[in-house]
C-alpha cells in the first residue's frame, strides 16, 4: 500500500491494466488492496468501551479497510469510511459516506442481492461475524480477486449496549477464509487476553494451559520481565499479549503492536540468519535463543537476547508462544540458552541469595565481621595484635580444609593443604 495521487482522499489510482495480476503480500499470501490515501482517524460522537477505543486506534494505525455504519437507522447508514475501505470500494468518500449500506456493497462490489442480505443481517445480529462474499475490491469487474471478506464488530458504550459497527474488509482468493486473517478479529483475541491492573497488565488466557507453563507465565509476570505472547492458531501467528516493559522498551503502544507479527521489530540491519533461527524454533515448536537486532518506533536500534518458547496446553498441544527479550550490550549469547533455563537460573539465584541472607552466622563468621579489633586483625593482620582470635580461626580453616579432603576420598594422609591461605578471612 501507498499514497495515492487521487485529489479525493481515499479514492484509488486506477493505474493497474485489466490484464495486470493483483500484488500479494508476501507475507499474509493476501492480495493487496490498491494504492490509497489514508483520511483523518474517525472520531465517535460518544463514549466508547475501552476495548473499543483501542480496537479504532488499532485499526487505524494498521491503515486497515473499514467503515463505521450507523445500526439504528433503517438502511444501516455509513457514518465512516477509511481510505482502504474507499479504496476497496472504488468510489469517491462523499458518495460513501451517508449512503445505505446495502447499495454501497451493491454499487461497489457489485455483490448479490442474497449475499448483501447476509451481510446486513451480519450488520444487525450485533456480534462478531466473518463471511465471505463473491464481489471484487478495489477494481470493478476483476476477475483476480473475486471474493471479499468482510469481518463485522459491533462498537459499544460503556455499558455494554451497541452504538455502531464496524466493517472491515480483505480481498480473498477464495469462499474459504479464516476470520483470523481479519485484523479486528486478531485484536479482539488479543483484548481477551489483556487484564487490567492498577500496577501493570496481567496475561489471561483463553486456552487451559499446563501447569509447568502456566506456573512459567506467572513467574515471569511476578518477575515483571520484557515478554510477549502470541498464538499459533490465529493467522500469521500474531502478538496477542505485551507486558508493560515490552510497550517500554520498544515506545510502541498496544494498539500498534496487538494483532499484529513480532516482525514489526526488524529493520534494515536485522540478520535474516538470525530470524531463521526463530523462524526454526516456531516450526519445531522448540525452545531456543538468538541474539539479533531489533529497532524501536524512534528508529534506534538494540540488541536483544530473544528467548522463545512453545507454551502448551494441558493436553500437551501447542497453545501459544512467549518470547522473552533481554537488552544486551553486545551479540554474545548467555551460558543458559532458553527461556525456561534463563528464569530457572534467575530464580535459583534469588533463593540462595535468600537462603544465605537469611542464614545465621558461624561463631567464627561472627567474629570475622564484627566491628573493631578483631576484624581488623584477621582481615589484614594488621593493628592491634590478638594471636588468640588468629589462631583460633587458622584452626577453624585447617579443620574444614581436612574433612573436605577426606569427603573427596583423599584421605588426611595426603596432607594436601596447598593453596590455603591461615589469614584468609573465612566467609
Amino acid at each position: 500500500m501507498g499514497i495515492g495521487g487521487s485529489a479525493c482522499k481515499g479514492l484509488i489510482r486506477d493505474d493497474e491494466g485489466d490484464g495486470v495480476e493483483r500484488s500479494v503480500s508476501t507475507v499474509t499470501k493476501l492480495p493487496f488492496l490498491p494504492q490509497f490515501e489514508d483520511r483523518p482517524p474517525f472520531r465517535s460522537p460518544s463514549d466508547l468501551a475501552d476495548k473499543d477505543v483501542a480496537l479504532l486506534k488499532a485499526l487505524t494505525h494498521h491503515r486497515t479497510p473499514f467503515a463505521v455504519v450507523d445500526i439504528a437507522s433503517d438502511d444501516l447508514k455509513v457514518l465512516y469510511a477509511s481510505g482502504g475501505f474507499v479504496a476497496g470500494m472504488g468510489i469517491p468518500v462523499e458518495n460513501i459516506e451517508g449512503t445505505g449500506f446495502a447499495s454501497l456493497i451493491k454499487k461497489g462490489i457489485k455483490a448479490k442481492p442474497a449475499e448483501i442480505e447476509r451481510l446486513t443481517a451480519a450488520i444487525t445480529s450485533q456480534e462478531d461475524t466473518s463471511l465471505v462474499v463473491s464481489g471484487s475490491t478495489g477494481r470493478r469487474n476483476s476477475r483476480n480477486v473475486p471474493f471479499t471478506q468482510f469481518f463485522v464488530t459491533p462498537a459499544c458504550d460503556p455499558d455494554g449496549k451497541a452504538l455502531f459497527a464496524l466493517v472491515s474488509l480483505q480481498p480473498v482468493r477464495g469462499a474459504e477464509a479464516e476470520p483470523s486473517q481479519t485484523m479486528p478479529y486478531r485484536f479482539r483475541r488479543a483484548w481477551t487476553c489483556l487484564k487490567p491492573s492498577s500496577v501493570w497488565s496481567l496475561f489471561t488466557p483463553y486456552k487451559t494451559l499446563c501447569e509447568a507453563d502456566a506456573g512459567l507465565v506467572k513467574a515471569l509476570q511476578d518477575r515483571r520481565e520484557m515478554f510477549c505472547i502470541t498464538d499459533p492458531d490465529l493467522y500469521d501467528n500474531p502478538i496477542v499479549f505485551v507486558s508493560d516493559d515490552f510497550v517500554d522498551m520498544t515506545g510502541y503502544n498496544r494498539e500498534e503492536i496487538n494483532g499484529i507479527n513480532c516482525r514489526f521489530l526488524q529493520g534494515e540491519m536485522t540478520s535474516t540468519e538470525d530470524v531463521d533461527v526463530i523462524r526454526y524454533g516456531i516450526r519445531e515448536e522448540a525452545d531456543m535463543r538468538v541474539c539479533l537486532l531489533n529497532y524501536r518506533k524512534n528508529g534506534t536500534a538494540f540488541l536483544n537476547q530473544f528467548n522463545l518458547s512453545p507454551l502448551r496446553d494441558t493436553e500437551g498441544k501447542l497453545a501459544f508462544f512467549i518470547g522473552v527479550q533481554i537488552e544486551v550490550e553486545d551479540a554474545e549469547v548467555l551460558p543458559f540458552p532458553t527461556t525456561r533455563q534463563t528464569l530457572q537460573e534467575m530464580l535459583m539465584d534469588e533463593e540462595e541469595k535468600d537462603f544465605w541472607d537469611a542464614a545465621e552466622p558461624a561463631p567464627a563468621q561472627e567474629r570475622a565481621t564484627a566491628p573493631g579489633e578483631g576484624s581488623s586483625h584477621i582481615a589484614g593482620m594488621t593493628g592491634s595484635e590478638d594471636p588468640g582470635v588468629g589462631v583460633s580461626a587458622t584452626k577453624v580453616e585447617d579443620e574444614e580444609e581436612k574433612g573436605y579432603e577426606k569427603g573427596l576420598g583423599k584421605g588426611e594422609e595426603d596432607g594436601d593443604t596447598t593453596g590455603s591461605d591461615p589469614t584468609e578471612e573465612k566467609s
